[in-house]
């Protein structure tokens, strides 16, 4: 296991790498990619196994004034393009896959899913706008004590299944990060998510190939996302 001094998508090229030397026995790569740049680089890097590329719900934006405290504030990159939108004169950004970047993921033949986020989607409403909070809340900031990216990539394998691009069961590949980019690999056996605690058949985490230190952790309200 590869442990990074720091989060962010400085550590995007050494995991694809990692998990390049850790390929060959899974069908499929499952990859969360925000505007499909880092789907496109893995499956550039790695071009015998099946890249899914898995983005943002319809209708979600980084608010750019909200982004003072968190990822975006506190990892260099990330800095670097909130100062790129301020300059802009942006106060919105859509999250979501750009249009040259689709049309390159289609010409690849890489699926792309786009769906509800299972430990987000509805707890996130109900946290905002109900100002409650769940115990899918409880479970998703703890996996992100391992990591943010540990979170989006077991909710990437689980949308993966509900989608129907991977079979239920099935040991992949999973990575993400924190905002833009990678910065974590995990193995881990696929399931729907209404199976996701099903005693034989629900999802498993099986290995860890790389992951931040030290994680850079969102706050539970998460004002920057909306």
């Amino acid at each position: 296991m590869r442990v990074f001094k720091r989060p962010g998508p400085i550590n995007t090229d050494e995991v694809i790498e990692i998990v390049k030397a850790s390929s060959s026995k899974y069908k499929y790569l499952v990859t969360a990619s925000i505007t499909g740049d880092s789907a496109l680089k893995l499956s550039e890097k790695i071009r015998d196994r099946e890249v899914i590329c898995v983005t943002c719900p319809q209708g979600m934006n980084w608010e750019i004034e909200k982004m003072s405290e968190g990822p975006f504030a506190t990892i260099p990159e990330l800095d670097q393009i909130r100062n790129e939108w301020i300059k802009q004169g942006l106060r919105r950004v859509p999250m979501g896959i750009t249009q040259e970047n689709k049309e390159r993921l289609d010409k690849l033949k890489i699926k792309i899913v786009q769906g509800t986020i299972p430990l987000f989607g509805p707890t996130f409403s109900m946290r905002l706008h109900l100002q409650k909070t769940t115990d899918l809340d409880l479970m998703a900031k703890t996996l992100e004590l391992i990591s943010t990216g540990t979170l989006v990539c077991l909710e990437c394998a689980l949308m993966s299944v509900d989608a129907g691009v991977i079979p239920e069961g099935e040991e992949v590949i999973a990575l993400a990060g924190t905002e833009r980019g990678l910065d974590t690999a995990w193995i881990i056996r696929a399931s729907a998510s209404h199976n996701l605690f099903h005693p034989s058949k629900g999802a498993r985490f099986i290995e860890l190939l790389a992951k931040p230190g030290i994680p850079t952790i969102p706050a539970v309200s998460i004002e920057y996302l909306r």
